[in-house]
């Protein structure tokens, strides 16, 4: 599969999925999904989030559906092919907050880390 530049729904049907627990929204967004393709891949390991997926699927212990993960691409991974899904639907994600001075510190910083990666990957394509 790492040769190819995009995965297909028919690509998916015979992975082995690393996965997030099934309470979790996102498995039973991607979950809803496979259903609805008509695929039930193979899932033997479940993770808690998708760092750790992309290092199990680093180390070739199953494949990852995964968001775009702002870290995961260069030489520093050079075992790892983050390849696009162009059928998965965009998977949204957010938090509210009623005053943005409210929160500590270490929050706000992480809140503007993120709106700046967010910022710079949606510029730059």
């Amino acid at each position: 599969m790492a040769a190819k530049s995009r995965i297909d729904v028919s690509d998916l049907a015979d992975i082995r999925l690393i996965g997030l627990p099934e309470d979790a929204t996102s498995r039973s967004r991607l979950d809803a999904w496979f259903a609805a393709s008509g695929i039930e891949p193979a899932s033997d390991t479940s993770v808690a989030d998708w760092d750790t997926a992309i290092l199990l699927a680093e180390l070739g212990l199953g494949h990852a559906v995964v968001p775009d993960l702002p870290g995961w691409h260069g030489p520093a991974h050079p075992r790892l092919r983050l390849i696009p899904v162009p059928d998965l639907p965009a998977l949204w994600t957010g938090w509210a907050v009623r005053r943005w001075d409210a929160l500590p510190p270490l929050v706000r910083t992480f809140a503007d880390t993120v709106e700046e990666s967010c910022g710079r990957v949606f510029r730059t394509g």
